[in-house]
């Protein structure tokens, strides 16, 4: 494999914008030599602009292609990707079904090529730290674990495929929610039940989602993604609770000064909170340890994280972090929330999930 490798972007958007672009410029062995979109501004961009993929293969030939498209083209693009002999970074969700799934993960054996889905969640700062904690003498044994989202929802929240779809919020944040569960506890959980109640709409969009995973040793994760509030946005918050103490991080950038009386020794105290974008602490009564805060580029960092632990692993012949053949896993759990609260919110039991090749990756 040469020193540097050629990289490709399907899908110009505000997604490749914002966070990919950015990712690849931060991995330093990567050259973009085209991108696939037929409304782009080519003046726009510092590499050429394709109106298709069949003129980007007629022109280059990359080694990864980043597919940064609405989900229901990820499926179509993967296999042509794949057959072309590269390897694949998608957005989540990387398929729609489970039978796509299944199938993308062969054709990628059959032509050895990975394909690699971003879930950047795990690669945040806070939330590697967090993991970390897990098993160490400070945090304990992970007993369990509360997720919750406020998002206040807008006109520009919801423009393009996010709003038009009535699988709306499991299917776009939610995939990441209950990729974090899986990642934090190490195994996958046998049980899930879910609610998608919709009080304003009923033939709207899940702008509520109540779901419960259990997981082995009659621990759970619950996760709330509430975008039916009108209060604060509050975009991430998440409480692990361990035999010792507690983990707490948030996405969201604060500046936060707090002053009262702790408990028991009646002593005064002030404390100063700075993070740019997210803050991971351990907790322990009232007592506050900050274990690592990510920058202000939150989502181009922990892209870039993933997409270097790729390259580096196509280099040396490995497994990268978040192969299809793990994230399907998470696709599953993601269908399964959906058909747990269409049947009424009953329990599934998920021993039905594919079987894994390895042990959970990080």
């Amino acid at each position: 494999m040469t020193a540097r490798l050629k990289i490709a972007v399907i899908g110009l958007g505000a997604a490749a914008h914002n966070i990919h672009l950015p990712a690849i410029r931060k991995v330093g062995s990567l050259d973009i030599v085209g991108g696939v979109d037929p409304v782009a501004d080519p003046a726009a961009f510092p590499f050429p602009v394709f109106r298709s993929t069949a003129e980007l293969w007629s022109a280059t030939r990359p080694d990864i292609i980043a597919i940064v498209t609405p989900p229901d083209s990820h499926y179509a693009l993967t296999l042509d990707a794949l057959e072309r002999g590269a390897h694949v970074f998608c957005e989540k969700p990387f398929v729609l079904t489970m039978d796509e799934g299944r199938t993308v993960i062969a054709r990628a054996r059959a032509a050895g090529r990975h394909v690699v889905v971003n879930n950047e969640f795990r690669f945040m700062n806070v939330h590697e730290a967090a993991r970390n904690a897990i098993g160490s003498t400070d945090f304990g044994d992970l007993l369990f674990i509360s997720i919750n989202q406020t998002f206040f929802v807008t006109e520009a929240t919801e423009e393009g495929w996010r709003g038009a779809s009535k699988r709306r919020t499991c299917f776009e944040f939610g995939t990441h929610a209950l990729d974090l569960c899986r990642y934090f506890f190490g195994e996958e959980p046998w049980a899930i039940s879910a609610r998608m109640p919709k009080p304003d709409r009923p033939g709207g969009p899940d702008y509520l989602n109540l779901i419960q995973l259990e997981f082995s040793g009659d621990r759970v994760a619950h996760i709330t993604l509430d975008r039916l509030s009108r209060g604060p946005h509050r975009y991430l918050d998440i409480r692990l609770d361990g035999t010792q103490a507690c983990v707490e991080t948030r996405l969201g950038g604060q500046a936060q000064l707090a002053f009262g009386i702790r408990g028991g020794a009646r002593k005064p105290f002030v404390q100063l909170d700075l993070a740019p974008s997210a803050s991971a602490h351990l907790l322990k009564g009232n007592r506050r340890r900050k274990l690592a805060t990510d920058p202000g580029d939150l989502f181009p960092h922990s892209t870039a994280k993933l997409l270097g632990r790729m390259v580096a692993a196509l280099r040396t012949g490995g497994t990268p972090p978040c192969d299809a053949a793990d994230n399907i896993n998470t696709l599953a759990l993601m269908l399964a929330a959906y058909d747990s609260s269409d049947a009424g919110g009953v329990r599934l039991p998920l021993d039905v999930l594919p079987p894994r090749d390895k042990a959970m990756q990080g």
